[in-house]
């Protein structure tokens, strides 16, 4: 008799880890989807950029000025509410980037390589060839190592 309550024991005690394994990660699972990152990010040709960005005109005056580095994955997005010859320049910059000019969810002009060297007597302006409603700044070299290009498609995730 001791034999088959000893074996039932064992059996209830396995089948209730197993409900316990289950259950437990039931809850994981749902944490994990509740708990879902929502980092602002820009998607281009499958290339996801997690990004900052700068909404207001006095975060769209700073951008990147003063700043010693940007991620060498990240971005900074501008965001304008009408579409426009935005002009650039590069006061108390520390690093050369590469400008995006975005419209209507496409790519419409490209500045590679924007030098951080500011003359304060003859500062250069940097200005899309077309009208853009976004801006997107990253590391110099950024858009030619991930072969982005003038006509490619942007989609904006979780920028509100």
């Amino acid at each position: 008799m001791r034999k088959y309550v000893l074996i039932g024991l064992v059996f209830a005690g396995i089948g209730s880890f197993f409900v316990w394994n289950q259950t437990s990660s039931v809850k994981t699972e749902y944490i994990a989807q509740v708990v879902k990152p929502t980092t602002p990010s820009v998607t281009i040709n499958k290339l996801e950029i997690p990004v900052e960005v700068m909404r207001t005109e006095v975060e769209v005056q700073k951008g990147l000025s003063g700043r010693l580095s940007l991620g060498s994955k990240n971005g900074m997005l501008f965001i304008f509410n009408i579409a426009d010859y935005y002009r650039f320049w590069m006061p108390d910059m520390h690093f050369p980037i590469d400008i995006i000019w975005i419209n209507n969810n496409k790519i419409i002009d490209i500045s590679h390589n924007v030098s951080n060297k500011l003359d304060p007597s003859k500062p250069k302006f940097y200005l899309p060839t077309k009208k853009a409603n976004y801006v997107l700044e990253v590391n110099a070299g950024f858009s030619k190592k991930n072969n982005i290009k003038i006509g490619d498609s942007v989609f904006l995730n979780n920028v509100k």
